[in-house]
């Protein structure tokens, strides 16, 4: 049996007449605050409550398998919106706006260094080597032995 639509485009709950209350039927509109609200850091009760509707009802029709992990939920959301934003910003680039053109080049520059990078560490990690370090961490370090050799010289001092 086909869902049927109301003159706003909401789905007519099929059950619609007959007693008890109506099961709640997502819309379109529904998942897309959903993700809005998620992505937002708010927890699954709280949606559900701006949603108005239960904590159950929530994972029964807008999570896969009704039981869901709110940080995985949340990445998988995270992962969704990154991935429209940058369908419509190839959109973009590819209708020509040199802007969109040069914001798909640094996102593409930085996952390509993003991912030579993790490569290095496996390979150093592979061959026993620890990773090198940063600028500020060698600053870091370079810092830490100045103060202790400052310290070990004030000592040798108020001992003499």
């Amino acid at each position: 049996m086909a869902l049927e639509f109301d003159l706003l485009g909401d789905p007519i709950n099929p059950k619609r007449g007959e007693p008890g209350r109506n099961e709640h039927l997502p819309t379109a509109e529904n998942a897309n605050k959903v993700r809005t609200l998620l992505l937002s850091g708010l927890s699954l009760a709280r949606i559900a409550d701006e949603m108005g509707i239960s904590a159950p009802t929530l994972r029964k029709h807008y999570f896969q398998n009704g039981k869901i992990n709110r940080s995985l939920a949340r990445e998988m959301a995270l992962a969704e919106a990154r991935a429209k934003n940058l369908l419509q910003l190839q959109k973009a680039a590819d209708g020509g706006n040199v802007s969109a053109m040069k914001e798909m080049r640094q996102i593409l520059d930085r996952e390509h260094q993003a991912e030579l990078d993790a490569r290095y560490r496996r390979e150093a990690a592979a061959a026993g080597r620890a990773a090198p370090k940063g600028k500020k961490e060698i600053t870091r370090a370079a810092a830490l032995q100045a103060e202790e050799e400052l310290d070990a010289l004030f000592d040798n001092e108020t001992r003499h």
